[in-house]
């Protein structure tokens, strides 16, 4: 009997190893991930700022135009610099509790981000695009029906 006891122990030991090693290979592939989108995020503020920078050199020197063009650059590049400097870990820690202490919002928030997300996904991808008015087109040449199919 204690033979099967041990063998127990030494499945349920190595079960618990093969999860932990599971998990931080998930929490490594998930930090891999997010400092990709941090440092691309990052990188398309600061494009934004040199635009703003860039407009505001459009403008006459001293005009409104030009400090407002220039206070957005100034507030984008800041902006940049903050993406640039997040920690995953602690990031990930403040919104777990954020979310254990307002559920609801949480849940609606991330929602909401997914619907954007997903809405600016598409509007920049030029192939979907195409593939719909592809299909537009399509469904305007047979005049929306098929009846003639059967």
């Amino acid at each position: 009997m204690t033979d099967t006891s041990d063998l127990e122990r030494q499945a349920r030991a190595q079960a618990a190893d093969l999860g932990r090693k599971a998990k931080e290979a998930v929490a490594d592939t998930v930090r891999d991930a997010a400092g990709t989108a941090q440092a691309q995020a990052a990188q398309e503020v600061q494009a934004t700022a040199d635009a703003a920078g860039a407009a505001a050199d459009a403008f006459a020197p001293g005009s409104v135009q030009a400090q407002a063009a220039q206070m957005v650059a100034g507030q984008l590049e800041d902006a940049a610099r903050r993406v640039r400097s997040l920690e995953f870990d602690q990031t990930m820690q403040d919104v777990t509790a954020f979310a254990r202490r307002n559920p609801l919002l949480f849940l609606s928030a991330a929602a909401l981000t997914g619907f954007a997300a997903t809405r600016f996904l598409k509007a920049r991808d030029p192939a979907a695009s195409a593939l719909r008015g592809q299909e537009g087109a399509l469904a305007t040449s047979d005049g929306g029906n098929n009846h003639g199919a059967s």
